[in-house]
């Protein structure tokens, strides 16, 4: 595994390509972060659509500037899980070629970044069910289709934390598996 290819560099149908390729890289991990990344961008879609239509708004409600500043805060946080979901895309990547060389934290690493993922999807969960709400009704489904992206990247990278415990000794194993255990829980109450 000499070549990590540059996920941010593929065009939409090469990665599709790749991903259905003999190789380990791209995989379930890049999988489940590319999942969180186009949840993000959808939702960071439907704030830039709630801010166009405050802008768009001729009456002079008290509250414009309000909602205009929750929706450009509530976007500049999309943008920055999206960033980072597609930065962990890439870390996948590194951590599968540090495992199959044998580099000692191989395994914490193919464990940890799948953890981050989730984290990275458990954002952007919240982040669409704080705003909701608020949302112009138009893009709604689309910020629930968000939602739903976002709810299976969590699940999906969460199985494939649990399934690289086995790399792992047995005391990372216990302190992974409470993590796990404590993102799943945390899933259960957003619902």
């Amino acid at each position: 595994m000499n070549h990590i290819p540059v996920i941010k560099d593929y065009q939409l149908t090469a990665y599709f390509q790749e991903l259905s390729a003999d190789s380990l890289y791209p995989s379930a991990g890049s999988s489940a972060a590319m999942t969180a990344a186009h949840a993000a961008a959808l939702f960071a879609m439907v704030c830039r659509v709630n801010l166009r239509k405050i802008k768009e708004d001729l009456s002079t409600r008290k509250d414009n500037q309000d909602r205009k500043i929750f929706w450009e805060e509530t976007l500049h946080k999309a943008d920055q899980i999206l960033e980072q979901s597609l930065a962990l895309a890439q870390e996948d990547g590194f951590a599968i070629k540090d495992f199959m060389e044998g580099v000692p934290q191989g395994g914490g690493k193919a464990t940890s970044i799948p953890l981050d993922i989730a984290c990275c999807a458990g954002e952007i969960i919240a982040l669409i069910t704080h705003a909701f709400p608020k949302s112009y009704a138009p893009v709604q489904a689309d910020a629930e289709c968000a939602r739903c992206l976002a709810e299976g990247s969590k699940k999906a990278s969460l199985t494939v934390a649990r399934y690289n415990l086995p790399l792992l000794s047995q005391e990372e194993r216990e302190s992974f598996t409470n993590q796990i255990t404590a993102l799943e829980q945390e899933a259960c109450s957003n619902t």
